[in-house]
């Protein structure tokens, strides 16, 4: 068990490719900003060079985001089926009030109900991604 203890105004990132459902993982802690932007532009590089692998971003223990982020995760959610799990923080959600992009994404509780919901999409055939708000 990882008992560190990082501060909260610095960026942890873990990534996960599975094979069972297929899905990369992404689990980001802490604070992103401005100094991240490289490392979180390699990672979703990474994550998207297979769009037809479903991408979960576990934003749960992540307690800021700048709007670079949110940028990756549109561009994602155009490119791949995206997943989010929360809860989101408070300055997230104000983020994406803000930008009126909440209805973009869907959020899970907890990883297990994302990778539930890929292994119930796989089921079906796939699941493409959804149509942005108001275009279908």
């Amino acid at each position: 068990m990882d008992h560190r203890t990082d501060p909260p105004d610095q960026l942890t990132l873990i990534e996960a490719s599975i094979p069972v459902p297929r899905a990369w993982i992404l689990l980001l802690r802490g604070a992103v900003n401005g100094c991240d932007e490289e490392e979180l532009r390699a990672v979703f590089t990474r994550a998207l060079a297979h769009p037809r692998v479903p991408l979960i971003v576990d934003l749960g223990s992540l307690e800021h985001a700048d709007a670079f982020l949110l940028g990756l995760l549109l561009a994602a959610r155009t490119r791949t089926r995206l997943h989010l799990v929360g809860p989101l923080s408070r300055s997230f959600k104000h983020r994406l009030d803000v930008t009126g992009t909440p209805d973009f994404f869907r959020v899970h509780a907890t990883l297990t109900d994302a990778l539930a919901a890929v292994t119930a999409a796989d089921a079906r055939g796939g699941g493409a991604t959804p149509p942005l708000p108001g275009q279908g």
